[in-house]
């Protein structure tokens, strides 16, 4: 059926075309006009409409009338026979009587209703968007220092900025702010149109679906500089407004508004917002804060130095600075140092006096440093402009690092199954390195054999005493099944107890034995698995005896690259050179290997550094580590790394002895026997979760047994983090304890764990960093908020100008529309059921009297 509506009762309309409504306006008098209520304007109009269900077709809306008169017409032909030779006043009377009652039951069928509607007012919107990433920290414009009372940083501008737009756009829009840098987050308020009594203030008033009361105390000012505080560490401009469009897509969307840098250094690109606003028919207003010149300013990009050093070794820390709109000038660069564990202002030791040749070009500013005795040192570089240059941003001027000055050499365990290549030039790097004592067990090796070392080994530590003299363990492909089992356990107990650090060269020889164990019986493979089953969990990798087989047969023709991984672009001891940038150009001058072990994946826990790119070794894991219980083991896949060495000699040195310092580390850093405390980061970045582990040992130095013990966090701000952490103990590993912290501050942490039943404290320290992505370009990006804007509609702003421009061009685009309140049914009335029975009652007895019935 179809709904018509009528004016009067007895008027009904034709389906599907427009009716009267009887609007009834605040006088009380009709109008057959629409109200429309405007924000700020008075209340809108009542609206009544009688609604019937017609035919909905025209076929049944002609059987309906046919009917009707065909009815009608039957009734009028009957009553004019019946009444012959009567008064037709009788006969007027009998048809009017069974005509009305046709019409109640035809009124009935149509089933009229009475509907009363409010005309309301959906008012126009406009989404606001603010960028929270850290670069937001930098000043407004110009050159104004970052840190000082008088500078305006760009979110400080940007709170003033939404301060003011919202009371402009209130006097026609309603106002919803967002912020966003790695996503979107809000809206943080959503602002009603104001009222002609509200205007003026900036306080969060509620929409009209929930006035407030009258007389109710005014809402609280929005504080907009702690809402939209920096803290993104990525701004990822793109995606974020991608979903502003989708949530706050509509007709009545006049635009979406961003007020931002420009900076958009993560996710998808601004096309993707630009292109689904064009589609929405949506203006984007860009506003862009941020000076559009270069600015001045000098950041210290990076700080390099080995944290482990011993006595009487030399070493370097190498400061790498970035500049802009410095080229041509000086720059002082300070070396600062004080005791670790000292607190205040650390001396200068050496100053250094940079001339800047060219911006944007990354400088290396190298300090030599001779300890002079034991103990941890803080190292601090920063750099320092002269007094009439204001710089932009302050707080990325320094930066520091501490180094631990041990007064023992490391103590280093070459265990070679034969002395190829990597043995031979290995054995002779650390034997000549004043700060390392080497000790061999080449298992080929006759007596009398004369091998570069501090001793010659016959046989495996067989020892707990003789396997503690050693820090590291480099094992080249050995005959495993030629160490005893008691011995292969030593060595397990040694990682995972001692702090150890096992470096396992994978080979074309003895390798594969560990899981194909060729020429054994069943019951001696048997025992040979148990055997070494301790001594493949130290693996990092699973390694895969089907495909060394196939791995053999296969032609080995050219050299394959080496394919790092994140983690290996980033790992201290693979880098090259200082310059992490300039260690994988070397890297990529090796041509690579020929051959690499094949694995079918990295245990949990492990860390993959780098993987073979040979396609036919179905992406073998080349470098990765682990750790196991106190100690760590590296896995190198491939005993070619002597090919380095075409490339460049210094590069295997320092490949080699960079690596042998890493993995000894656990036993160097040991402070007490009875415990060993290992961040498994040193270096991390702002936010990132940090996890430590603890092995502790009881007063009988057996595994300790309670279930958790306090990890003393303190931040960077010297205070504590809380609450306290806790070490938990691992149910897998006796005597290992794990737990976490969540890195929110930039700065150094002081992790210390006391040993239980002693005052004896364990300390370790994790440098935390800000990433670099909102610092990179300190500039407002023009070029990308100018491309935003284009196809949309919008228009590309300075803050300054924004306030009186930006109102004049969102257009109204409210609406209003109908808000149903009440249905009445006008058909089921008791009076119409009585008004049928008493017509029929009386046509009855007219013809009763009448002697017609």
């Amino acid at each position: 059926m179809n709904q018509a509506y009528w004016h009067f009762p007895w008027g009904p309309l034709l389906a599907g075309q427009a009716g009267f409504a009887e609007q009834t306006g605040p006088t009380g008098q009709a109008s057959n006009e629409l109200p429309v209520t405007m924000a700020g304007t008075s209340p809108s109009k009542g609206l009544t409409i009688i609604e019937c269900d017609w035919p909905e077709t025209g076929w049944g809306l002609a059987l309906f009338w046919g009917v009707c008169l065909g009815l009608a017409a039957y009734v009028i032909w009957q009553n004019l026979r019946e009444s012959r030779g009567r008064s037709w006043g009788f006969a007027a009377w009998l048809i009017g009587l069974r005509l009305a009652v046709i019409a109640a039951l035809a009124t009935i069928f149509l089933g009229p209703q009475e509907r009363t509607q409010e005309m309301a007012y959906r008012p126009s919107r406009v989404a606001i968007a603010v960028d929270t990433s850290l670069s937001m920290r930098h000043p407004s414009g110009g050159n104004e220092p970052t840190g000082e009372a008088v500078a305006t940083t760009r979110a400080e501008r940007a709170a003033v900025l939404v301060n003011q737009l919202t009371s402009e756009l209130r006097a026609v829009h309603e106002v919803s702010v967002f912020s966003f840098d790695r996503e979107l987050a809000g809206p943080h308020a959503v602002l009603a149109p104001l009222d002609p009594e509200t205007q003026g203030t900036n306080a969060a008033v509620p929409s009209a679906s929930s006035p407030q009361p009258k007389g109710a105390m005014p809402a609280k000012p929005i504080d907009w500089t702690e809402i939209l505080r920096p803290q993104g560490l990525e701004t990822r401009l793109g995606e974020s407004l991608v979903e502003g469009l989708r949530v706050t897509g509509g007709r009545t969307l006049s635009g979406l508004v961003v007020v931002t840098d420009g900076a958009s250094n993560a996710g998808l690109d601004v096309t993707a917002a630009r292109d689904r606003a064009a589609s929405a028919k949506t203006p984007i207003y860009a506003i862009g804060l941020g000076s559009l010149e270069w600015p001045v300013n000098v950041q210290l990009a990076d700080l390099q130095c080995p944290t482990e050093v011993q006595l009487g070794d030399p070493f370097d820390v190498v400061a790498f600075l970035r500049t802009q709109g410095l080229a041509g000038q000086t720059v002082d660069v300070e070396l600062l140092q004080q005791p670790a564990t000292e607190q205040g202002e650390p001396i200068a030791v050496e100053v250094r006096q940079q001339v800047i040749t060219e911006d944007e070009v990354p400088i290396e500013v190298r300090f030599s440093r001779q300890p002079a005795g034991v103990g941890s040192t803080r190292y601090v570089v920063r750099t320092k402009l002269s007094a009439t240059t204001k710089e932009l941003n302050s707080l990325d001027n320094s930066r520091d690092v501490v180094v631990n000055v041990f007064d023992r050499p490391t103590r280093v365990l070459i265990v070679a199954g034969g002395p190829m290549r990597d043995y031979q030039f290995v054995r002779n790097l650390v034997h000549r390195h004043k700060s390392m004592q080497l000790d061999l067990y080449l298992q080929t090796a006759r007596r009398g054999t004369s091998q570069e070392s501090t001793n010659l080994l016959t046989e495996f530590p067989a020892s707990r005493e003789e396997i503690l003299n050693y820090d590291a363990i480099i094992a080249f492909d050995p005959d495993w099944q030629a160490i005893p089992a008691d011995r292969i356990k030593l060595l397990s107990e040694w990682v995972a107890e001692e702090a150890g650090g096992l470096i396992l060269v994978a080979g074309d020889v003895f390798t594969s034995q560990l899981l194909s164990l060729p020429g054994l019986s069943a019951d001696e493979k048997n025992l040979a698995k148990a055997k070494f089953e301790p001594l493949l969990e130290l693996y990092p990798v699973v390694l895969t005896p089907y495909l060394a087989e196939l791995r053999f047969e296969q032609e080995a023709s050219q050299p394959w690259p080496i394919s790092f991984s994140e983690e290996g672009q980033s790992a201290a001891f693979l880098q090259l050179t200082d310059d992490p940038a300039t260690s994988l150009v070397r890297w990529k001058d090796f041509p690579g290997f020929y051959r690499c072990y094949p694995t079918s994946g990295v245990k949990s826990g492990g860390v993959v550094y780098a993987r073979f790119s040979d396609p036919r070794s179905q992406n073998a894991v080349l470098m990765a580590s682990q750790f196991y219980g106190q100690g760590r083991t590296f896995y190198l896949g491939s005993g070619e790394m002597w090919r380095l060495r075409a490339v460049s000699e210094d590069d295997y040195d320092r490949f080699w002895i960079k690596t042998i310092r890493e993995f000894s580390q656990g036993r160097l850093k040991r402070g007490s026997r009875r415990g060993l405390l290992l961040p498994e980061l040193r270096k991390a970045s702002l936010g990132q979760t940090i996890r430590v582990r603890a092995r502790l040992l009881d007063t009988q130095f057996k595994p300790q047994t309670i279930p958790s013990i306090p990890l003393e966090v303190i931040t960077p701000q010297k205070k504590p983090l809380i609450p306290v952490r806790q070490l938990v103990l691992d149910p897998t590993r006796k005597g290992e304890y794990v737990g976490d912290f969540r890195a929110s501050l930039p700065g150094t942490y002081r992790l210390t764990v006391i040993i239980p039943e002693t005052q004896e404290r364990l300390a370790e320290d994790v440098i935390v960093e800000l990433p670099r992505l909102e610092d990179e370009d300190l500039r407002q990006n023009a070029n990308v908020l100018a491309s935003l804007v284009q196809e949309t509609g919008g228009a590309y702003l300075q803050a300054d100008e924004a306030v009186s421009t930006l109102p004049k061009l969102l257009a109204n685009k409210g609406e209003p529309y109908l808000v149903d309140q009440r249905l009445k049914t006008l058909w089921d009335k008791d009076w119409l059921m009585y008004l049928i029975a008493g017509l029929l009652s009386l046509e009855w007895l007219t013809r009763k009297l009448l002697r017609l019935a």
